[in-house]
């Protein structure tokens, strides 16, 4: 265990030094780094689980549900962080904020989204909670080798190491890598608030592009947000089935796509906007960074699906518009 705990302190002082950079690369690094940190650290506390059902099995019932524990030893990162919620490891919302931060690991290194604005951010709210993740296990059992290797690193933390004292040598490890990380601004909830707003601004430049550009009489807003909705349903899977389920026969398209886009409970009726800037300024009003969190990520998630078909109906218009200009030109 002692050569663990080395080695997790050994990524952390790594990560510190990548955002101390300050460069949306190093950040991506930082970032990759810290969640490898919490999962591992998670993944250990899953093995500690199995061991000690397996000690106690022949005296009592396993102190963990065994199916918990068999998937927390898996792939899985939700595994993990649930048996960790369940077991109060980490508090819930602790819980919650390093599912999202692993969420934003994922898309920035399997995605390849930058994220830019708000990465280094996120790295430093997630080097702070690997750091409650760290402090907060304690092993079943304390271990060491004499193949034990001490990097540079971990030794600027722990020096020479006594066994007996490793628990303490360690907690203050983890106290001191805190604290550095709280020498460094803290703007998260500010970056987060300015990607939110800047998101919604783009999808109100996109609406007002729309309306701007309507053929014909002007719908307005709730109707271009419905015919936003529409054309990518109708080609759906669903969209056929709901059209066959109700007897909407495509004899006229114009007629078909009417009488889908008034009947059907379509999931925004309405211009989101006004909605969406009540929850900009609760964002604003936050104090609480893992409830700051919380808030941005359920803003993004939730509105994701109308955004794409808003963002997808402005890219279309666009292309029509520019292919009836070059159309003239050729005449």
């Amino acid at each position: 265990m002692l050569q663990f705990f080395a080695d997790q302190i050994d990524q952390m002082d790594l990560a510190l030094d990548q955002l101390a950079m300050h460069d949306r690369n190093f950040d991506r690094f930082a970032l990759m780094l810290i969640d490898n940190v919490v999962e591992l650290t998670l993944h250990k506390y899953a093995q500690d689980r199995f061991y000690e059902n397996d000690m106690w099995k022949r005296f009592s019932n396993p102190s963990t549900d065994p199916k918990l524990v068999a998937a927390a030893l898996g792939q899985n990162f939700d595994s993990k962080i649930k048996l960790a919620r369940i077991k109060k490891l980490i508090p819930p919302a602790t819980c919650d904020s390093i599912q999202y931060l692993h969420t934003f690991r994922n898309t920035a290194y399997h995605r390849g989204l930058r994220h830019d604005g708000i990465l280094h951010s996120l790295a430093l709210f997630y080097f702070k909670s690997a750091c409650t993740v760290l402090s907060s296990f304690s092993p079943l059992i304390w271990s060491s080798g004499s193949g034990d290797k001490i990097s540079h690193r971990a030794a600027k933390y722990i020096g020479k190491i006594d066994f007996f004292m490793s628990r303490p040598t360690f907690d203050s490890a983890w106290k001191r890598l805190s604290e550095v990380a709280e020498t460094m601004n803290d703007t998260m909830i500010s970056d987060l608030h300015f990607d939110m707003r800047e998101t919604i601004e783009r999808t109100d430049s996109s609406l007002n592009f729309l309306e701007e550009n309507e053929f014909g009489s002007p719908k307005g807003r709730a109707s271009i947000i419905i015919d936003c909705q529409v054309w990518p349903f109708i080609n759906s899977k669903a969209g056929k089935k709901y059209a066959e389920d109700n007897n909407i026969t495509i004899n006229n398209t114009g007629n078909y796509i009417e009488q889908i886009a008034s009947s059907y409970p379509w999931p925004v009726k309405s211009d989101p906007l006004p909605s969406w800037m009540n929850r900009l300024d609760s964002l604003a009003r936050e104090k609480d960074s893992d409830a700051a969190l919380k808030k941005y990520c359920d803003f993004m998630k939730q509105t994701d699906e109308i955004r794409t078909h808003i963002s997808e109906a402005e890219s279309q218009l666009d292309a029509h518009i520019q292919n009836m200009i070059d159309a003239h030109r050729d005449k």
